[in-house]
């Protein structure tokens, strides 16, 4: 997949075709085109034209009621920021990233900055500026720290200090070097301390080996990583990620990061539990909180430009995200999470609700942003909680925020690249009615008072006096601690004078033990996790024992870290792990920690498990079968000799309650992929068992799942699951007829893939026999069922050589997999038969039209060439109907590729826009793209949009034309002039209102 951001996150609408599928569903463009055209009727209530003055800015923005929005820094003040932190004495500093997006030219000195702002009379407004560091080099983050600070830039991470008094930084220490700097948007960034008192940095997504300066040794890749550090002892490592631009934390130290089609992940297992079982595969260990890529919602007022409908009014350059743990905002803003897109010109609010594990979260109004502008210059890239409880806003305030890298060519040289490069503004947004908090100095406040502000129900007081306590490193503190660990008023007040005992190596048993008691499950949690350090240091049985009881706990938070902590469990726990799986079944992620924490009796748990179940004789829920199945999986992958007899016979014992049969289906199925893996089958398994009556038993349940295979009664999806468990077991009559002729699509499908797994070659001759009568989906299992042995895959090659298979029925995908077979006669003879696929006119009719690449063209021109010829199946720009592929994202394709593809229409199909042909029983012959089908009907899209829908037994014939729904031959109406315009249009099309400024010789093809 191609990656994309500017400002590792920030990136303009340019780039919202990047993650468009090549061919996306008829539906799907129609859909997105829908609220493409919702987005710019939205955007012409308040057409504003930039740049404006600050003053001038604050009246458009639209804001949630309630609140209102302040600028606190404008230019000249600050020019292009990107990030804001508050230091002890609620001094903000900046991060200007100058050097945006080129970097200094040659002999040049860096120009990125980092200032220190001052609001001296509190009025709000931040007038005393004082450039602390300059002359960096893109610079992308800093965390204040000892009166000084971490700052993230060009492949390092520093740290800097003004010694001598004059605001500027004297010292500028290199601590950790080798973050990736191939790009000069996609680099580390947003230091931030922790609850635990290290430094978090989101990686910003291109890796690197990073070394510590001071003391180089192996380099630690960080590769799909993210970073931290001890600040105190240099310690560094890796660990679960992986961000972006953007790194933030809520009042209990979960971490959430970003990316440009995710705007709210939470880390949900670290790095250091997957360790703890190698066994255990685990999926992913981040949760999108939000709703991600296509599935996520934007409702942009500014007039938001892009390359195609695909990702219109969709997430695509998320960045700066936050979560609100102040007091100054009114009602559900708390625990809110905020992500900025620069491309809207808003920044997006998710109300987050616990959910299991995790998070879960909706916008609290539909239709409508927290902040949103009409003024396009608008582009805010960060957020950060200010020390009175308001939410700041880093607005970089560009015209262009995108780096030349990611552009399509034709922009690459367009003249305002650099514009608003003399800008910036921050604003804070506040409630509507009453004052802000005023600001606490803290740099000389004392011991005393920084731990009476742990308990403090501003979170910015409470997280600084954390640090400055963490930064001093007063053992004598220690003794106060306790005391707020067990008695503070605001739960995180507790977690945090644990974390801080910790930290100064002052925590003891007594004080966790206490703690694992605390009325509130987020302090519980917190417990639970720093009692690993006392479970890990010596037998400490008593402690365990209250943490094994913790997995009664009500809160399914507490209980995911019970099984985190306690990996691996020891034998004696086998039955509290079960009960937190069997209470957080319809969670993944307690399961995944579940799977974690089971390592060497995964077999024992999954037997507790299925005899618990057996037990309630009720029907197994849908999560249920889902846990058995993950732990099924697991524990055949591991089992040993002395674990298989119980867990056969355990399995042996649903075979008689129908109640339990799905449960066994799904536990028989676990256990075969995990054998195939190990290549060995579920029948040596079964075969394996000591007890004549589980072997019975067991085959008996194989032989009534067949039958549960072939009942067109059944319900699909236990049918599906049968059929996949038959696939392992060789049952390979009952899925060639389902292969041949089941009426339910998904139900086919699944036979077909499971008879792939088979080393049968006759029936496939059959089916490939059938190839043009099948829908896109059929024919794609078929084809990849060829592709499964090579034998298959020799056969199906004897076919197109001979005629019977067309080339035009291999879609790209299949086509590169036989171009690039691991067999080199397979490779040799698939080159040279596509080779010969492209008929000889064809070719001549191309190579004539070559001339066209080099003529003067005119893309309005081209729109009326377009309008006449193209409209009835493609759109662009509002212009037609999205019937056959999306060609309006052009951004990567040159001149010659859109020419071939015109004329050439034929060349690489993608399988869902093959042309089919259907007879009704009237005779009627209909042609169009079999977009939809059911066990009782087909639908066919038609040019202009038309559908048609039948039912099965009105069908006489359906066949695959095995071409495009494009015609060929579209030359014969479109001269060399007007094919050279049409060109044109399709590479120029977003242009030609021209908001866009091209360079002087952009518009034109030479």
């Amino acid at each position: 997949m191609i990656e994309r951001c500017v400002l590792a996150g920030v990136t303009s609408f340019i780039l919202a075709a990047w993650f468009c599928a090549v061919c996306p569903q008829v539906a799907l463009a129609e859909e997105n085109a829908a609220e493409e055209n919702t987005a710019e009727e939205n955007a012409a209530e308040d057409n504003v034209v930039g740049p404006l003055a600050p003053a001038e800015t604050l009246k458009h923005f639209q804001l949630e009621d309630g609140l209102r929005i302040e600028l606190v820094a404008a230019e000249p003040d600050v020019i292009d920021p990107v990030a804001v932190r508050f230091d002890e004495d609620g001094r903000m500093w900046v991060v200007e990233m100058r050097d945006y997006p080129h970097g200094p030219g040659e002999g040049q000195r860096p120009q990125s900055r980092i200032k220190i702002l001052e609001d001296a009379d509190g009025d709000g407004r931040f007038e005393k500026v004082t450039v602390f560091a300059d002359h960096l080099l893109f610079v992308t983050g800093v965390q204040p720290w000892r009166g000084g600070a971490f700052v993230t830039l060009a492949g390092r991470v520093a740290y800097m200090k003004d010694v001598d008094g004059d605001g500027r930084a004297d010292t500028d220490e290199t601590w950790y070097t080798g973050f990736a700097q191939e790009n000069s948007q996609l680099r580390a960034n947003h230091p931030r301390v922790g609850i635990d008192g290290h430094v978090y940095i989101a990686n910003g997504l291109r890796g690197g080996s990073v070394v510590d300066a001071k003391n180089p040794g192996e380099p630690l890749s960080i590769s799909g990583m993210d970073f931290r550090f001890d600040p105190h002892t240099r310690e560094f490592e890796a660990i679960s990620g992986v961000g972006q631009f953007g790194l933030t934390f809520d009042e209990f130290g979960n971490r959430f990061t970003v990316s440009n089609r995710n705007p709210l992940k939470h880390i949900v297992l670290e790095d250091h539990y997957l360790k703890r079982n190698p066994r255990a595969a685990v999926r992913a260990v981040f949760h999108d909180v939000a709703a991600s890529g296509e599935d996520s919602r934007l409702y942009p007022i500014a007039q938001a430009w892009t390359t195609s409908t695909q990702h219109a009014g969709q997430f695509t350059a998320a960045c700066g995200v936050f979560v609100y743990r102040g007091e100054g905002l009114p009602g559900d803003l708390r625990h809110s999470g905020f992500t900025c897109d620069p491309t809207g010109s808003l920044v997006h609010r998710e109300v987050m609700r616990p959910a299991g594990a995790t998070f879960t979260s909706r916008p609290p109004r539909e239709g409508v942003e927290f902040l949103a502008s009409p003024d396009e210059w608008f582009r805010p890239v960060n957020l950060e909680l200010g020390p009175e409880g308001a939410l700041y806003v880093v607005d970089m305030y560009r015209a262009v925020i995108e780096h030349p890298q990611f552009m399509p060519e034709e922009l690459k040289r367009r003249p305002d690249l650099r514009d608003g490069d003399d800008r910036g503004r921050i604003y804070r947004i506040v409630p509507t009615h009453g004052k802000p908090e005023p600001v606490e100095k803290l740099s000389h406040a004392n011991n005393a008072r920084l731990i009476a502000l742990l308990d403090s129900p501003l979170a910015w007081r409470r997280e600084t006096a954390a640090r400055l306590l963490l930064e001093r490193q007063d053992k004598s503190t220690a003794a106060a601690l306790p005391s707020m660990a067990a008695k503070g008023e605001h739960p995180a007040a507790r977690a945090q004078a644990l974390w801080l005992l910790s930290a100064l190596d002052a925590l003891d048993i007594k004080t966790v033990e206490q703690a694992l008691g605390d009325k509130s499950p987020r302090v519980r949690k917190q417990a639970v996790k720093l009692s690993e350090a006392f479970l890990q240091d010596g037998d400490k049985t008593a402690t365990r024992g209250k943490v094994v009881a913790l997995a009664a706990d009500d809160d399914p938070r507490v209980r995911f870290q019970v099984a985190l902590t306690l990996a691996p469990i020891r034998s004696g726990e086998v039955a509290a792990l079960a009960d937190i799986a069997r209470r957080g079944a319809d969670d993944p992620w307690t399961r995944r920690a579940v799977a974690i924490a089971s390592s060497d009796y995964s077999a024992e748990l999954l037997v507790a498990i299925v005899d618990s179940l057996q037990q309630s004789a009720k029907r197994p829920a849908a999560a249920e079968l889902e846990l058995v199945g993950e732990l099924s999986e697991l524990a055949g992958a591991n089992l040993r000799d002395n674990q298989a007899e119980s867990l056969l016979a355990s399995l042996a014992g649903l075979s008689d309650q129908p109640a339990m049969r799905e449960l066994l289906t799904t536990g028989l199925l676990g256990l075969a992929r995990s054998s195939a893996r190990r290549r060995s089958s579920l029948d040596a398994l079964i075969a394996s068992a000591e007890r004549k009556e589980t072997r019975t038993r067991l085959q008996a349940a194989v032989d009534r799942i067949a039958a549960v295979a072939a009942d067109a009664k059944a319900a699909p999806a236990r049918r599906i699951e049968s059929i996949d468990l038959l696939g392992h077991v060789g049952a390979g009559g009952v899925l060639q007829t389902l292969a041949m002729s089941e009426a339910i699509v998904e139900v086919r499908r699944a036979a077909l893939a499971a008879l792939a797994r088979t080393s049968a070659v006759e029936p496939w001759k059959k089916l490939a026999a059938s190839l043009r009568a099948e829908s896109p989906t059929i024919r794609g299992a078929i084809l990849d069922g060829l592709l499964a042995r090579t034998e298959r895959t020799q056969f199906l090659l004897d076919e197109i050589a001979a005629g019977r298979v067309s080339i035009a029925e291999i879609d790209r995908v299949r086509t590169d997999r036989l171009l690039k077979h691991r067999d080199a006669k397979i490779r040799a003879r698939s080159t040279e038969l596509f080779a010969d696929a492209i008929p000889a006119d064809r070719q001549q009719v191309l190579a004539d039209y070559q001339v066209t690449l080099k003529m003067k063209s005119d893309p309005t021109r081209g729109q009326a060439v377009f309008k006449k010829n193209c409209a009835t199946c493609h759109r662009i720009g509002g212009i037609g109907v999205n019937v056959a592929p999306d060609i309006a994202d052009s951004r990567t394709k040159t001149p010659a590729q859109i020419l071939t593809d015109v004329l050439q229409p034929n060349r690489a199909i993608d399988a869902n826009y093959v042309s089919y042909n259907v007879v009704d029983a009237d005779g009627r012959v209909l042609n169009g793209l079999l977009t939809g089908e059911t066990a009782t009907s087909i639908t066919l899209k038609q040019p202009e949009g038309k559908t048609v829908t039948l039912l099965r037994d009105e069908v006489e014939e359906l066949r695959s034309s095995g071409v495009s729904l494009m015609p060929e031959g579209l030359e014969k109406n479109v001269s060399h002039q007007e094919m050279a315009d049409l060109i044109s249009f399709i590479k120029n099309w977003r242009y030609l209102d021209g908001r866009v400024p091209l360079g002087p010789a952009d518009g034109e093809r030479d």
